[in-house]
């Protein structure tokens, strides 16, 4: 099985620390490694390096490969702009079905704490042997929510396919956005639906089917690209065509129009990496997380990263987030971590500030 790293996010959420030129997935959040090497870690004993495939934004590549020199050049589908996962895996199953027509692969996203991971390759190892022997699936992987969550899809199960030994996996009944409070709440009280991980297992000539079938436009234009795969003209040919795609998720655009999909639901502990708050329960659930120089006093639950020298001071204080860089300082409540984004469409917005993004 091939191992697709999507890494292409800019990571808002974890502004300051996470900037275009820096995104999340490039640095140290999560132990001594970047979120990035600890995903392909993750995978050593599992895949190979030439069957580790890397989906990234093309100004990205140069910091990414010095990160993972291991990976074959060959092996990075650059988007020279995003265009939502869509186009993404698209291009990218486009190169590994030309690598070996008859690869499969599973999506592994680049920000993503898994803390069983022998669970986790365990489930890919069973999940593969399932898909040989039904290559027209479409599997998804589910996370049995913790709390009603308002900013993850959600995946409502079907019936419960019983042959699958050592796998929980169920028919997929409905993909579900990201709910309000209220309908997140009956959906943890209904124990029927899961958190959408983002997961994907295909065979790359079954999913390059379902484009043509599904997303006609998006297929078109891989077709396009695909008589440049493996020749000089490679890049050139996606850095002029790529940009036509439209911009569409995966889920949406494709996904919810099919029949043949399987959820498995997940038996390891998991977290996307996504917000300042998601860090800190991670790693510290009930205690203070502390990098960088600081001092407290009747300091709780709260976190500190500070990327400088200057010494950060706390006292009577619970539930914060305090981030501090060489030109930026924030300052949030721990609960309020999501509106971080807010933050940065704010800066965005001012000519003034878009120079600290």
């Amino acid at each position: 099985m091939n191992i697709l790293i999507l890494a292409g996010g800019s990571g808002t959420r974890l502004w300051p620390a996470s900037r275009r030129k820096q995104p999340k997935q490039l640095m140290h959040f999560i132990g001594d490694k970047t979120l990035l090497q600890n995903t392909y870690n993750r995978f050593k004993g599992f895949a190979r390096p030439g069957q580790i495939y890397v989906g990234t934004l093309k100004n990205y590549a140069g910091a990414i490969q010095k990160q993972l020199p291991q990976i074959p050049k060959k092996n990075y589908s650059l988007e020279p702009t995003l265009k939502d996962r869509a186009p993404a895996i698209g291009l990218a199953a486009l190169i590994m079905h030309h690598d070996n027509p008859e690869s499969c692969f599973v999506t592994a996203w680049s920000d993503h704490y898994i803390k069983e991971e022998a669970k986790y390759l365990a489930m890919l190892r069973k999940a593969e042997k399932f898909l040989k022997a039904n290559p027209e699936q479409t599997i998804t992987v589910g996370i049995a929510p913790s709390f009603a969550h308002t900013g993850m899809g959600y995946i409502e199960k079907g019936k419960m396919i019983k042959s699958i030994p050592g796998l929980a996996m169920n028919h997929v009944y409905a993909f579900k956005e990201k709910p309000d409070l209220k309908t997140a709440t009956r959906y943890i009280k209904s124990k029927k639906y899961l958190w959408n991980s983002g997961y994907f297992i295909w065979k790359t000539s079954t999913l390059l089917d379902l484009y043509k079938k599904h997303l006609p436009e998006i297929y078109a234009l891989l077709m396009e690209i695909k008589p440049a795969l493996g020749t000089k003209k490679q890049q050139a040919s996606i850095d002029k065509i790529y940009p036509r795609m439209p911009k569409l998720d995966i889920e949406k655009g494709l996904i919810e129009k099919l029949t043949n999909r399987m959820v498995i639901t997940a038996d390891f502990s998991w977290a996307d990496v996504g917000s300042w708050k998601v860090v800190k329960d991670a790693l510290s659930p009930n205690s203070n997380l502390i990098k960088g120089p600081w001092v407290g006093i009747d300091t709780a639950d709260s976190l500190v990263y500070n990327y400088t020298k200057k010494l950060v001071a706390t006292a009577g204080t619970k539930d914060l987030i305090i981030v501090v860089t060489p030109d930026v300082v924030l300052v949030a409540n721990k609960d309020s971590a999501e509106d971080i984004k807010k933050l940065t469409a704010m800066l965005e917005a001012n000519p003034q500030w878009k120079k600290f993004l």
